[in-house]
């Protein structure tokens, strides 16, 4: 599953013209199309036929990948991120919807068993389904006073986990599908994320009643979900405390552990211990006097876009932390730079705000064939940010050796533990 990718297009213009041909053209529609690294592999699509009536259709996963589960991801997934909360499917297959909360009901208004179209399949078969998304999940940024309310929560707190951030939120709910539900003025989060099964998040606060756990597990359970994740270590405090009814199993979860460094060390790489980055920096700068760094500005999304797609392609990376960083430019979410080589375009480093004493590096893309560009971004980052933050968070490794090489050679501060939880 880490190979796959998904993007999705507003507009059928927008979608490659080598499956457009193959999907609807008449009805507006939101369009799913899967990726395999970025290779096409399969689509879907939720088509308004009005402002009450939502269907799924030309759900469709090429031969040589079926079998495997994909469908099921493609469609979970879509139909969590519309914001659709009723959505029709027709289908010579129920059982397959089924498994993924379907239910068979009436034909809706727009079947027409009479359509050429309709004929030319077997309607006497055709079973029509119906997804409905439970009503207490509100979809994350949708309500004003819960996202203000979460705002408020996360910036009110010297809290350090990075998949919390305002930032981080608003552009990984493209892939994660978070919602937010409150239960007895607390808010928790429920998340049905691209290929893999959902979880729940407890927000961070200082500690939350055991009653209100208990409805919060419950709720969880209801909707079919039995682990938590992302749960820093104040959080981890209360689940421990915890003594309701539910029998919880908790975990390090170490490939997700954020990497904290002091801006000061980044500024000076002091002492003897950044004696290898002073060196690659001073060979950096050296070799490369022509450097120059651009600062990010709304007007250079494009250009830093573009920079970030090739580095994307060239590293294998999937779809999806592409859609990230375009999600963030285009909410202007994050401030940063990028260097430059004379004409070439070498790195770019993107943050923003975690909380008043920290930012948090949400992308750092290099040509590594300039060596000590890392160097040199880090050094710039650090002096850029002098006087305004002590802390910067350069999120997790994810459990990858050579990223996790890297980022223990930068001698971080501390590393940010978090936790996993089954119930």
């Amino acid at each position: 599953m880490a190979a796959l990718g998904i993007k999705i297009y507003a507009e059928l213009k927008a979608v490659p013209p080598e499956i457009s041909v193959r999907l609807e053209r008449e009805i507006p529609a939101r369009t799913y199309v899967l990726y395999q690294q970025r290779e096409i592999i399969g689509w879907a699509q939720i088509l308004r036929h009005s402002a009450e009536y939502y269907e799924l259709a030309y759900v469709e996963i090429l031969p040589p990948h079926r079998g495997k589960g994909y469908g099921r991801e493609l469609v979970r997934f879509a139909v969590y991120e519309h914001s659709a909360s009723r959505i029709y499917c027709l289908s010579l297959m129920p059982e397959f919807f089924a498994k993924l909360g379907f239910a068979r009901t009436a034909y809706p208004p727009f079947v027409d068993h009479s359509d050429p179209e309709c004929q030319a399949c077997d309607p006497a078969r055709c079973a029509a389904l119906l997804f409905s998304k439970p009503a207490e999940l509100v979809r994350y940024g949708a309500e004003k006073k819960y996202f203000q309310q979460y705002q408020d929560l996360i910036s009110g707190r010297n809290f350090m986990c990075s998949e919390l951030s305002v930032a981080n939120e608003l552009t990984w709910t493209y892939t994660e599908n978070i919602y937010l539900m409150e239960i007895d003025s607390y808010l928790f989060l429920a998340a049905y994320p691209f290929a893999d099964e959902p979880f729940g998040v407890i927000c961070p606060y200082r500690a939350i009643p055991d009653a209100v756990l208990d409805k919060f597990f419950a709720r969880l359970t209801g909707l079919g979900i039995c682990r938590l994740t992302y749960i820093g270590a104040a959080v981890c405090r209360i689940v421990q405390k915890y003594s309701g009814g539910v029998k919880l199993q908790i975990q390090e979860d170490r490939d997700n552990f954020d990497y904290l460094y002091r801006v000061s060390d980044f500024a000076g790489y002091p002492g003897a211990k950044f004696a290898s980055k002073r060196n690659r920096l001073k060979k950096f700068l050296k070799n490369h006097s022509a450097g120059e760094v651009i600062v990010y500005k709304p007007e250079l999304k494009d250009v830093f876009l573009d920079f970030a797609r090739h580095r994307f392609t060239a590293m294998g990376v999937d779809v999806i932390s592409e859609e990230v960083l375009r999600l963030g430019l285009e909410q202007n979410l994050y401030q940063g730079f990028m260097v430059k080589v004379g004409r070439v375009e070498v790195g770019l480093l993107l943050y923003s705000e975690l909380n008043p004493r920290t930012a948090i590096v949400h992308f750092e893309l290099m040509d590594e064939s300039y060596d000590g560009a890392a160097q040199f971004m880090n050094n710039y980052l650090g002096n850029l940010l002098a006087g305004k933050y002590t802390f910067i968070n350069r999120e997790q490794d994810l459990g990858l050796t050579g990223l996790r090489r890297s980022k223990l050679s930068y001698n971080p501060y501390r590393l940010v533990k978090k936790y996993s939880v089954k119930f």
